[in-house]
């Protein structure tokens, strides 16, 4: 079923909410120990149907969702709802010394922005040897691949990592774990800017005519409808198959009871189902 509740009452948040976990700052692990988990998997061609189930709290109202994603997806436009598309992550690398403009056509790259990403963040949906960490050769220059999933997720957890001052607190910083189940990506109490997808609805414009001026075979970027400005903990969870299975954002100090505006949560679980 794919689905969209608009609710009031808070109830949902109960049951979602409360669970959501930071660090602690107790067991962190290094780039280089997460690097040999991600280099572990290899790349598989699996395009599995996925569910996600979550809840988003935010400009004092509360939106639940439930969605599978099990359409076949196109090359050429956006299908609502489709199962997992990877578009591509990042260039080849036997290929890294040309930039993704310059190694793609206009057509690939509608393609790449097609490709599936989490619910609320648009954080990766798979990490695998080959899209977790890349680089791209300039010159005699060397600087990290702006499309791999690591950059994508360290700059979804610490945006204002490269400003200075109080724009960048000492705890901007993002944390890496690794458990018998997990690999996890997160900040606790970081500075962070990051557009919330998705809200007010999933773009789907079968069920939303009005989005009159969304082109869905033009420009298939889902709906942005909120930028947020937040100090918060954050959180994506994948398991040691590269799946994202949990992303989760709080602000400081959230009250899950309160109708603030100023305050802002989100959590979104996901399962897979892999099939021919």
């Amino acid at each position: 079923m794919s689905g969209y509740i608009n609710m009031n009452k808070k109830l949902g948040l109960l049951l979602l909410f409360p669970l959501i976990v930071t660090s602690c700052n107790t067991n962190h692990a290094t780039f280089d120990a997460v690097k040999a988990k991600t280099d572990a998997i290899p790349y598989s061609a699996k395009y599995p149907y996925y569910r996600v189930i979550g809840s988003l709290d935010f400009n004092g109202e509360l939106l639940n969702v439930d969605a599978t994603f099990d359409k076949t997806p196109s090359t050429t436009k956006f299908v609502p709802y489709a199962r997992y598309n990877e578009g591509f992550y990042c260039p080849d690398s036997s290929s890294n010394e040309r930039s993704v403009a310059e190694k793609y056509s206009i057509d690939d790259i509608k393609v790449f922005m097609m490709g599936s990403r989490s619910y609320w963040l648009r954080a990766p949906l798979r990490i695998n040897a080959d899209n977790f960490y890349t680089t791209l050769t300039k010159g005699d220059t060397t600087e990290v691949n702006k499309t791999c999933a690591h950059y994508i997720l360290e700059h979804l957890i610490t945006s204002y990592i490269d400003e200075g001052g109080s724009t960048n607190p000492s705890t901007n910083r993002m944390y890496y774990q690794v458990t018998n189940d997990r690999i996890i990506f997160g900040g606790d109490k970081v500075h962070t800017d990051v557009r919330i997808d998705n809200y007010p609805f999933y773009p789907d414009p079968a069920e939303h005519p009005e989005l009159d001026e969304w082109d869905a075979e033009l420009n298939p970027l889902p709906c942005y409808k909120s930028e947020i400005n937040v100090k918060c903990d954050i959180r994506f969870e994948y398991n040691l198959e590269g799946w994202l299975v949990r992303e989760s954002l709080s602000s400081i100090g959230y009250d899950y009871k309160s109708s603030s505006r100023s305050q802002v949560s989100l959590v979104a679980n996901y399962t897979y189902k892999f099939s021919d």
